[in-house]
C-alpha cells in the first residue's frame, strides 16, 4: 500500500521518542538561536518545531510581550514539546499540529520565521520558502540551517558505499547544497538579501554520529531507500562501520566545512 510522503515524514518523527535528548540537535539549536536572535516583543513562527529545541528558548527571549507559534506535522514530536513546555512554565508558546507548507496564518503576521534541521523535509522547498516569505512582516527575517550537498551529515559515506552495489540513495538538500544555491533560491522566492554562515561540520557531527546517519537513512523518507535495498544495505552495515572508523573518512570529516546557517530578509 502506498503511503503519501508527508504521512511517512510524520510516522518517521512520531517514532523518534529520544529526539528531545539529542546532543547534536541541541548543539545546533543553540547556535541557530544565536543567529536568529529573537527580540523582546517579537512574534515568531517556528517551523517543524519538533520537541521545542528552538521554540522554548525563543519564547523566553521574546518575553511576555512576544509570542512563539510552533507547528509540526508529527503528533509524537508535539507531545514531547508539550511535555517540555509544561515544565518550562512559559505561557507565550502555542503548539499546533499543522503542515508547514499549508499554513493559514494572515499575511505579514510574523517578525521571524525559523526552521531548524527541517528544510529538506519539505515536499517543495521553493514553494515553502515563498509561503513563509508571505508570512513575514516587511523587514522580517527567515532563519534555517542546512548542509553542504556532499556532506557526511547528509549520507555521503552511505551513498558512496551503496553506489558500489548499484543501490540508489537520494541526495539530500540539493536545492541548498552550496552557499550559491542558497542565495539563488532565496532571491528566486522573494527575499531581498541573505547571509550564509558556513562552519565546520565537525562542530556538530562527530565520527560516532555517522552510525546514526546510517540508522536514520534506512528509515527516513528523505533518502528514498526502497525496502529491498534497505535489506541489502543492512548487509553492508559492518563494511559501513569499518569505513566510518577509517583514517580517510575521519580526516575528510575534519576537513569538511559543510554546516550552513542561513539568514534571509523580506
Amino acid at each position: 500500500m502506498h503511503v503519501p510522503y508527508k504521512a511517512r515524514v510524520a510516522e518517521f518523527f512520531d517514532a523518534r521518542s529520544g529526539y528531545g535528548r539529542s546532543e547534536l540537535h541541541a548543539r545546533m539549536a543553540e547556535r541557530f538561536l544565536d543567529l536568529a536572535a529573537p527580540q523582546p516583543g517579537e512574534r515568531v513562527l517556528d517551523i517543524a518545531t519538533g520537541t521545542g529545541f528552538v521554540a522554548i528558548p525563543a519564547a523566553r527571549l521574546v518575553g511576555d510581550g512576544g509570542q512563539v507559534v510552533g507547528v509540526d506535522i508529527s503528533e509524537g514530536m508535539l507531545a514531547q514539546a508539550a511535555a517540555a513546555l509544561a515544565e518550562s512554565g512559559l505561557d507565550n508558546l502555542d503548539l499546533r499540529l499543522a503542515d508547514a507548507e499549508d499554513l493559514d496564518f494572515p499575511a505579514a503576521s510574523f517578525d521571524l520565521v525559523t526552521c531548524c534541521n527541517a528544510l529538506p523535509y519539505m515536499a517543495d522547498v521553493s514553494a515553502a520558502l515563498r509561503r513563509w516569505h508571505a508570512l513575514l512582516r516587511p523587514g522580517g527575517r527567515l532563519v534555517f540551517n542546512c548542509w553542504a550537498g556532499n556532506s557526511h551529515a547528509t549520507g555521503h559515506l552511505l551513498r558512496s558505499l551503496a553506489g558500489t552495489q548499484g543501490i540508489y540513495v537520494s541526495p539530500v538538500g540539493h536545492d541548498t547544497g552550496t552557499p550559491e544555491r542558497c542565495h539563488a533560491l532565496l532571491a528566486e522566492t522573494g527575499y531581498s538579501r541573505s547571509d550564509v554562515i558556513v562552519e565546520p561540520t565537525s562542530n556538530y557531527l562527530s565520527a560516532e554520529h555517522l552510525n546514526d546517519v546510517l540508522a536514520s537513512a534506512l528509515k527516513s523518507p528523505l533518502f528514498g531507500i526502497a525496502a529491498d535495498d534497505a535489506i541489502r544495505i543492512e548487509a553492508l552495515r559492518n563494511e559501513y562501520l569499518e569505513a566510518a572508523r577509517s583514517t580517510e573518512v575521519l580526516e575528510s570529516l575534519e576537513r569538511e566545512v559543510g554546516a550552513y546557517f542561513v539568514v534571509a530578509y523580506r
